[in-house]
């Protein structure tokens, strides 16, 4: 019986992953719906990527943490796939897509994917402590920071060259978020002391 719960959760794999990203999708739209259009796709393919990876990582019988990096693998190449075919051809819908989803969309996407490739394997790792799901947050908001200060740079080379500012705004951004993220576990724990204080 318990081999057909393991084969029957292989097999839920990759369409409950889907389901849980369209559901993460749909929620992170209506959720930024307030914000404005683009508000609205950045949350929704942040959210989306990140139930997915989550999902997948969730519904895995074994070997989760394989499963979240080919989960997050797969959306990388996804979004680096849909940035390629909007910016370098001229094939129907991509080439329709405006400046400014052509770089947030896939830096959500790589984003969500990160976070849960860093957050969820100490959630559902047995024996982890709250010390180690610090350690690799403060190691996520390092690696956000750096990506951040790479698309920075690299959209300060293509303003330079003429083609528009919007990818070092979301660069700029990125590194904003990535220091918040570093900062977080020192925030609780400062709040935390100052809970215990007489």
């Amino acid at each position: 019986m318990e081999d057909k719960m393991r084969l029957l959760r292989w097999l839920l794999l990759l369409p409950g992953a889907v389901l849980c990203g369209m559901g993460g999708s749909l929620i992170g739209g209506i959720v930024a719906m307030l914000f404005g259009q683009a508000a609205m796709d950045t949350a929704s393919a942040f959210f989306g990527t990140l139930a997915f990876v989550c999902a997948a990582g969730g519904i895995a019988p074994s070997h989760r943490s394989k499963v979240i990096f080919v989960a997050a693998s797969l959306v990388t190449i996804f979004a680096i796939g849909k940035f390629a075919l909007s910016e370098f051809t001229t094939i129907e819908p991509f080439a329709s897509i405006s400046a400014r989803e052509k770089v947030l969309t896939p830096v959500a996407q790589f984003l969500g994917s990160l976070y849960a490739l860093f957050i969820l394997p100490p959630l559902v790792t047995v024996g982890s402590t709250l010390e180690r799901l610090w350690h690799e947050i403060v190691t996520l908001g390092t690696v956000v920071v750096m990506f951040g200060a790479l698309v920075a740079l690299i959209w300060l080379v293509v303003g330079l060259v003429g083609s528009g500012w919007i990818g070092l705004g979301v660069g700029l951004g990125v590194m904003l978020l990535g220091a918040i993220t570093w900062l977080f576990p020192y925030i609780h724990l400062t709040l935390r002391v100052k809970q215990r204080m007489p």
